[in-house]
């Protein structure tokens, strides 16, 4: 069985990529702290996994500060002026240049270094600007990546001559050099986010979407040039307190996965096969409930999110989901999308938990051939129906990144952050977050265990996926029974089932870093 990397440390970073790892590393070796690292880490990411990051993309991250203070980041993107279900049809919504959203990991990640960092933005993108500019080996995944989608990257001549070889995927090990991209980050080095927003950048972002008959232009972008702030949403889960981030991000969903594991006695099951049936029926109803309450984001007040997570509804919801009555389709179908997280650890006290994402792998598979990166395509996330994520000017799509922090409770070194964690994989990142933090608070495995252990997700309307470690005759006989549909066995460990990243302080204060098997991640420190 592959076990997860693990290493014991004061500094300590878990990323997608060993060179966004090795950029992060660089970062604090040369003096910065963890805010500057998780910069290195994602402006690298953008330059070594660009089907999954990127400039064209959206960033969202949790930072916890050394005099414990909590911040969120919210780069949920949005839709820019004249998204409308005219404008933008079926087909335009899923690919293209008017499936873009408006981009905003530059300013959340320029923003993270300005307001908690201590390096200038020129050496904080130093390792991602020489990769850009020297090349990079191509990773197996990467490489699969652009096997996956070779017939639309080779639609355009700059995708086919950057990433494709003879039409293609380049062979692993290759040398892959974005010249184009080394040059907007050089000038990002030299100018400053703000050019992306409202300077020279931002002009070519807007001509190049004018010429393609996008639909960002010099306003929406300008609007996007100062990162929201938020608060995190906090919840007690066994005497711990779990730190997430608010809706439109998938924090809600994690938390009141929690509740229902209370709720529904996760914690008592007798084995594996009744703590993954249980385990299987709380997702299920999560992702049930945000079908049933689509409330629009500024709609979400404190008093209804404490009824959301609270013991009354999860009574309710209990009783629905152990009622031995086939449960209703949901209209809800899971769609497409990929993401990268990362989390840096200083030994100052300081955690970022950082998630970015251009949506599918390549995003909307165009690019900006002069600036060299892909624009997302956040916009087939928007429902064409009525509801708060529906397609229109200034929507916000919903989504499922949720940073997370979890703290120790009052055992032993209260308040302290025990460990930190985000994952990849649309809506498997609310299954695999749920699972890691309960197989650790309540089976009490380790973290790396927690990551490494099984997985399990339901894909709604149907069908239930299952990796074979967990896929007992038993357990799929007993899913069978609770679910419509036939279930769709994976590998031991499989790439579809979500990619986590964490980080865990001992008791000591030394911090470790995981990286989930299931693809190419690495977690190291020193």
């Amino acid at each position: 069985m592959t076990a997860p990397a693990t290493l014991r440390m004061g500094h300590a970073v878990a990323t997608a990529h060993p060179l966004a790892t090795d950029a992060a590393l660089e970062v604090l070796r040369a003096g910065g702290n963890a805010a500057d690292a998780a910069a290195a880490a994602a402006w690298m990411l953008a330059v070594v996994e660009p089907s999954g990051s990127g400039l064209g993309g959206q960033a969202t991250l949790l930072v916890h500060a050394a005099d414990g203070t909590r911040t969120v980041l919210d780069g949920h993107s949005h839709a820019p002026q004249g998204s409308t279900r005219r404008a933008v049809d079926r087909a335009a919504q899923r690919r293209g240049f008017r499936a873009t959203t408006v981009p905003s990991m530059p300013v959340i990640v320029g923003a993270l270094g300005d307001r908690f960092g201590r390096l200038p933005l020129a050496q904080v993108l130093a390792p991602a600007r020489r990769a850009a500019h020297e090349g990079f080996a191509v990773t197996p995944l990467l490489r699969r990546h652009v096997q996956w989608c070779a017939g639309a990257l080779g639609s355009t001549e700059f995708a086919a001559r950057t990433f494709l070889v003879k039409g293609r995927a380049p062979r692993r090990g290759a040398t892959l050099r974005q010249p184009e991209l080394a040059a907007t980050l050089d000038r990002l080095a030299r100018h400053g986010v703000a050019d992306f927003y409202t300077g020279a950048l931002a002009r070519e972002i807007a001509d190049d979407m004018r010429a393609h008959e996008g639909l960002v232009g010099p306003a929406d972008l300008a609007s996007a040039a100062t990162p929201a702030e938020r608060r995190p949403l906090s919840f007690d889960f066994r005497g711990h307190e779990v730190v997430t981030v608010p809706p439109p991000g998938g924090g809600l969903q994690l938390l009141l996965g929690l509740r229902l594991a209370e709720t529904l006695g996760l914690g008592d099951a007798a084995n594996d096969v009744e703590w993954y049936e249980r385990f299987a029926l709380i997702v299920d109803a999560v992702f049930r409930e945000r079908a049933r309450w689509p409330f629009p984001v500024e709609k979400l007040t404190p008093s209804l999110i404490d009824w959301m997570l609270g013991a009354a509804h999860a009574s309710e919801i209990a009783a629905e989901t152990l009622a031995r009555v086939p449960r209703p389709r949901v209209a809800q179908a899971e769609g497409p999308g990929d993401t990268t997280h990362l989390c840096v650890a200083d030994s100052d006290g300081m955690v970022v938990s950082l998630t970015q994402s251009i949506q599918s792998l390549f995003g909307a598979k165009v690019a900006n051939e002069r600036l060299g990166f892909f624009y997302n395509n956040y916009l087939c996330t928007c429902s064409r129906r009525l509801g708060p994520s529906r397609l229109r000017s200034g929507a916000r799509p919903q989504s499922n990144a949720a940073p997370t922090v979890v703290f120790r409770g009052p055992a032993a070194d209260p308040g302290a952050p025990w460990f930190t964690l985000g994952a990849a994989g649309s809506r498997r990142i609310t299954s695999s977050l749920l699972q890691v933090v309960t197989q650790v608070v309540l089976r009490g495995r380790s973290v790396a265990e927690a990551v490494d252990a099984p997985r399990v997700h339901p894909t709604l309307p149907g069908p239930y996926m299952v990796e074979s470690r967990a896929s007992s005759p038993e357990l799929l006989e007993r899913l069978a029974r609770r679910f419509r549909g036939p279930l769709v066995p994976r590998a031991g460990h499989s790439y579809a089932m979500g990619c986590v990243q964490a980080l865990v302080r001992a008791e000591d204060g030394a911090w470790s870093g995981v990286a989930d098997p299931r693809r190419e991640g690495v977690g190291h420190g020193e």
